[in-house]
């Protein structure tokens, strides 16, 4: 409580002259077909204060002064800036042209443009506001977006470790890029948020595509993509902010940040530096971090060079292992890893990117990248003497790579095409040491993957249909260098290579300009991780002959069927959609762990499918009311699944962690202009913790309920966030465990009630 009272008072100190003067409303509308914009930016400069279009296109806006300049912006089109000035009420509607935009052009070869026959969720940086706190990114899509399940292994779902699943499919098999460049590791292909905290903090936008989407860079987009675009340079003014986010936990976050703007040599920066410090609710599961985030551009008129950087570190206190039942009946924060078992890893991005407008019809754009990350990662397990001892896992990747797009429209808009090639090297270095003798580790390996990746992207408009067509190559090799010392003798593993011919076509049929219908087909192949084909963190005589074996698991793939229908009309936009994701191969989790138990094993079952209908809208019936919901049902299957070690055969049963249902809804009201409050509840279905579907074995349903309240004070806003309002013990993740000679379900238990506040104060 004396958390939130200080947050309440620092709040009170800046609602003086908080009241404005002149009140400034009106519509922006495209300047060729009258038709309203939703979602465009309006922003009064020299202030962070502004409005976005609601789904009629307007806007209002509150004037602390009697003199004023509007910036009115959207993606695609001009900016237009309007004077103000005079008191009351005033109207300014304002029409805007289509542009070629410098920064866009990235965002136009990797993206699907809003009518592509792609299922897509895009959040802008208002809806990320709204949700944001400070927790990783995964967490605020799974509010904002459908069919997505997150958890969280502190029990904080704001920071330390945790993973996402899409449609059921876990996060290593969802492609994830900044600006293009992917963010996976290419190795073991999964990403970890708690390595570089706040990110969500310098994101203009990210666009969700579920199944196979378009055309990205790095690990195949299988389960789906995910495309964050950084903060726009281009598009903003002069300001400073500061961030204070405290709470439940103990958990405390201070960031700051700096626009400079297009300044007069036409270049522009953007920098900020977190820290976050959590406690964790389980225990022992606390965190220290740091990140730091810088943008710097130049503007030409048909050029921009820019500069996209990011490094973080944490120290986090390990919660990895689920807990069995019993144990979290009794306690239901423990936590069977040592409390000594602390990790340090950090993780760092940068890009150096030239656009290029060749033509009013024809731009370009190039970057070359750099990603690394790298730390320890100890372990404690009993000895042969059943006593402890601590074993570290250090492990260090380095990334390097180039890409370069060619984006062309005929002359009078109806034909797009794009082109592009992707190009990287990943090196991984794996150590075991243990602890103290860190210096003198007993293993070392080294391992090597290479990519190379051409895609084409063509899409065209005859009369209300839009013909898409989308094919990429990917050629990709992985070497295995073991240590032969731990191993006892020479061995030579084969490289392993694969080659992916990925095909999209989809076409859109447009009965208004609101409201749309689409169908596309997609294929993707998707190479094993090291982990799959390992087995386990070391290569050893026990696996050496699998390792060998280049058929031991092989390339899975998926053939993806979506069908929906768009609309964006009046008080209500929305979306429904329809998919069968049908796989060849599938590479899905058994229910079991490596034996050092970080990763769960996973193995080729032949057949399975997953198929559903998703269900995604926003409704505003008043100015003052605004309802928003997302739904996914979906049906999994596994044909057959065969345990190894035995004669029985499972058939026609379900993967795990794939409930049917998924829902989110919220409803917000505005009391008046500076006072809002959003009341919002999750359910999520019960499924199966492993795949032969023992009844004893279920991860159970769940549902909870948040509230926010949130007042704004001129140009600064205090928000609070009380989350599980009734309290319920849930879990979103699990797995079998061993208990007393018994396999009993094991969780990962989800935050109690709790609440966090976040001060925004912006200059």
């Amino acid at each position: 409580m004396r958390i939130l009272a200080t947050f309440l008072l620092v709040g009170c100190l800046f609602s003086v002259s908080a009241w404005a003067q002149t009140t400034v409303y009106g519509m922006v509308t495209d300047a060729s077909s009258g038709e309203p914009l939703v979602g465009a930016n309006v922003q009064i400069l020299a202030t962070q204060q502004g409005a976005t279009t609601d789904l009629q296109g307007k806007y209002q806006l509150e004037l602390a002064t009697d003199t004023a300049t509007l910036r009115i912006s959207y993606v695609g089109y001009r900016v237009r800036e309007v004077k103000i000035t005079g008191s009351g009420e005033i109207q300014r509607s304002v029409s805007l042209s289509p542009s070629t935009s410098l920064e866009e052009v990235v965002i136009q070869a990797i993206r699907a443009d809003r009518q592509a026959p792609v299922t897509q969720t895009t959040v802008e940086r208002e809806t990320i506001e709204q949700q944001y706190v400070g927790q990783d990114a995964l967490f605020v899509l799974e509010e904002t977006t459908p069919s997505i399940l997150t958890y969280s292994e502190s029990g904080t779902r704001l920071t330390n470790y945790g993973q996402m699943r899409l449609r059921g499919i876990d996060q290593t098999r969802i492609n994830i890029t900044l600006n293009g460049v992917p963010l996976n590791d290419m190795i073991d292909q999964g990403v970890f948020f708690s390595n570089f905290t706040d990110f969500g903090n310098s994101i203009s936008s990210v666009q969700v595509q579920r199944g196979v989407g378009t055309t990205t860079n790095g690990t195949a987009s299988y389960a789906g993509s995910i495309n964050f675009e950084s903060v726009n340079l281009d598009d903003s003014v002069t300001s400073a902010e500061i961030q204070l986010t405290g709470g439940s936990f103990n958990t405390w976050r201070a960031s700051g940040e700096v626009k400079t703007g297009k300044l007069a040599n036409n270049m522009a920066f953007y920098t900020r530096f977190s820290r976050t410090t959590s406690d964790g609710y389980r225990n022992h599961t606390g965190s220290d971090s740091y990140s730091f985030f810088f943008s710097g551009g130049y503007f030409g008129d048909k050029d921009l060079i820019k500069l996209t950087a990011f490094t973080g570190r944490s120290q986090n206190e390990l919660a990895y292992l689920a807990v069995a039942l019993p144990d979290i009946e009794r306690d239901p924060k423990r936590n069977y890893v040592s409390e000594n078992d602390i990790d340090d890893f950090g993780q760092q991005f940068i890009q150096l990117q030239y656009t290029r407008i060749i033509s009013p019809r024809t731009s370009s754009v190039s970057s070359i990248y750099y990603g690394g990350a790298g730390g320890d990662f100890p372990a404690t397990f009993p000895d042969g003497n059943g006593n402890l001892s601590q074993t570290n896992f250090p492990l260090f990747n380095d990334h390097y790579g180039f890409m370069t797009y060619l984006n062309h429209t005929s002359y009078n808009g109806q034909f797009n095409l794009n082109g592009g090639l992707h190009a990287y090297t990943f090196q991984r270095e794996n150590i075991e040491a243990v602890v103290p003798n860190i210096s003198e580790p007993y293993y070392q390996d080294q391992s090597r993957k290479n990519e190379l990746s051409l895609f084409g992207k063509v899409d065209y408009e005859w009369n209300q249909l839009m013909l898409f067509a989308d094919l990429q190559l990917r050629t990709v090799s992985l070497s295995l260098t073991p240590d032969e010392v731990f191993l006892g003798q020479s061995a030579s593993i084969p490289d392993r290579s694969w080659t992916f011919l990925n095909p999209k076509v989809g076409v859109t049929y447009r009965f208004t300009s609101l409201i749309d219908a689409y169908a596309s087909f997609g294929r993707s192949g998707r190479e094993p991780t090291r982990f799959d084909i390992l087995g386990s963190t070391v290569i050893r005589a026990s696996n050496l002959a699998s390792v060998q074996d280049e058929n031991s698991v092989q390339a899975e793939y998926v053939n993806d069927f979506e069908a929906g229908v768009r609309i964006h009309r009046g008080k209500l936009v929305g979306q429904a959609n329809l998919f069968y994701m049908q796989f060849e191969n599938e590479i899905a989790p058994i229910g079991e762990l490596i034996p050092e138990g970080f990763v769960q094993l996973r193995k080729n079952v032949p057949s399975s499918y997953r198929r559903g209908i998703e269900l995604d809208g926003k409704y505003v019936p008043t100015a003052k009311w605004t309802i928003t919901g997302n739904l996914t049902y979906m049906q999994s299957n596994i044909d057959k699944f065969a345990p190894e070690g035995g004669d029985q055969v499972f058939r026609d049963v379900e993967p795990a962690i794939s409930p049917e249902w998924l829902m989110n809804a919220s409803v917000g009201h505005k009391f008046t202009d500076w006072l809002s409050a959003t009341v919002s509840g999750r359910y999520v279905g019960e499924s199966f913790l492993e795949p032969t579907n023992q009844p004893d074995l279920i991860l159970p349903s769940f549902f909870v309920m948040d509230a926010q309240l949130t007042a704004k004070f001129r140009k600064h806003e205090l928000s609070i966030h009380a989350n599980n309002l009734f309290d319920t013990e849930y879990y979103s993740f699990g797995q079998p465990v061993q208990y007393e000679g018994q396999t009993v379900p094991g969780y990962f238990v989800q935050p109690p009630r709790h609440v966090y506040a976040i001060l925004r104060l912006r200059f």
